[in-house]
């Protein structure tokens, strides 16, 4: 990516005049530091800032799976990734090793990547490892902030069986990265982080409709609807220059199969997210209101939907349309939404599922709305 670019930016119209595109002309210079995270102040009504990690030539920054890690000052933490040719056991972080053939538990002699597709999809796999990485400390996080509100035992309970989840599946995203670069693949410490637990039930709502209710419910159907992209590949074969091109079944259907726990078990969490919620409007009303103002409202749920998915899905059209029908589904089955009055009576009624097919983005839609009945196994 180069590191210092600069953009005219001209506002014009079909019907503008060269005096009006001359005179209405700005210029922007980014800068991109390749060797260290650029912190970026992201309102400027507040402080609030995100961290965004330092990227290779000709890469873009995606957003990461699971639920962010969120500190004190609105930074999204992960940690780096660190990689080695030859596994000295030194890692926990590694999952199943089984997999592998003849016994052999080195993952760096699985494959032998040359910038190949597969070295590109096991890039994207170390970014969602990193995030599920990241979910464990979220929901240490969230389970402290229950406490200090005096949250019911359950929703706690909930949370630290969810961090859990977040363990198994960051092992499960390691290996899954690891034998797709030909190396392995774990991840550093966390950043050093700052935290302020405070008996504020309007602030533990609006973060947890924004990590848990939109993010980590996005993440699950990204999940979902990857598993049903990898059935059609074992299905009718991955065509040159496609995602999955030159991955073989075997690691096809380890990928798949991790997924779709990985899916079901996010849409535990989203669940959980909606049922604290919940319990939010239960005892704060204004809490409540303020949430669903400024995080749940309908034009920021499509837009996080848009902003997720834009640019994924462009080439399954079909499978993109049933994610957003499933993620309108999700958002208004929910107790706290047809109660605010949303745009046009655009959310009030619930989407039909017609359209969905008895696949994993049923169950997990049917899920998340009867509060998280999956049973883990």
């Amino acid at each position: 990516m180069m590191k210092n670019v600069e953009k005219e930016i001209i506002n014009s119209t079909d019907n503008v005049t060269g005096f009006y595109a001359e005179q209405n002309k700005y210029t922007a210079t980014f800068t991109f530091p390749d060797d260290e995270a650029t912190v970026i102040k992201i309102s400027a009504n507040n402080n609030n800032f995100t961290s965004v990690p330092s990227a290779s030539d000709e890469q873009c920054l995606r957003i990461v799976c699971g639920r962010p890690f969120v500190d004190f000052s609105g930074n999204s933490l992960l940690a780096t990734s660190i990689s080695s040719d030859v596994c000295d056991g030194t890692s926990s972080w590694l999952g199943d090793t089984s997999f592998l053939p003849d016994g052999d538990q080195s993952m760096a002699k699985q494959n032998s990547p040359d910038g190949s597709n597969q070295h590109r999809l096991g890039e994207e796999w170390t970014r969602n490892a990193l995030g599920e990485h990241a979910s464990v400390a979220s929901f240490a996080a969230f389970s402290i902030a229950l406490m200090t509100n005096q949250a019911p035992s359950d929703l706690v309970e909930d949370s630290l069986n969810a961090a859990l989840d977040e363990v198994r599946h960051a092992k499960m995203s390691f290996s899954i990265a690891s034998m797709l670069v030909g190396s392995d693949v774990f991840p550093g410490p966390l950043p050093p982080s700052n935290h302020q637990f405070d008996h504020d039930v309007t602030a533990l709502a609006l973060a947890v409709a924004k990590e848990g209710c939109v993010d980590e419910t996005l993440s699950a159907l990204a999940a979902a609807a990857e598993v049903e992209m990898i059935d059609g590949v074992l299905a009718k074969g991955a065509t040159k220059g496609t995602k999955y091109y030159g991955v073989s079944s075997e690691l096809l259907l380890r990928i798949r199969n991790d997924l779709r726990t990985i899916s079901m078990d996010e849409s535990n969490h989203s669940a959980l997210a909606w049922r604290t919620l919940d319990w939010v409007c239960m005892v704060d009303a204004d809490a409540c209101d303020a949430t669903k103002e400024t995080v749940l409202n309908e034009d920021n749920l499509l837009n996080a939907f848009h902003r997720r998915f834009g640019r994924d899905f462009e080439a399954a059209p079909e499978l993109l349309d049933r994610m957003r029908v499933a993620w309108k589904s999700i958002y208004t089955n929910q107790r706290i939404l047809p109660s605010f009055n949303v745009t046009a009576g655009t959310v009030r009624e619930p989407a039909s599922l017609d359209s969905l097919s008895s696949s994993g983005i049923t169950l997990l839609v049917e899920n998340i709305s009867h509060g998280g009945i999956y049973n883990r196994v």
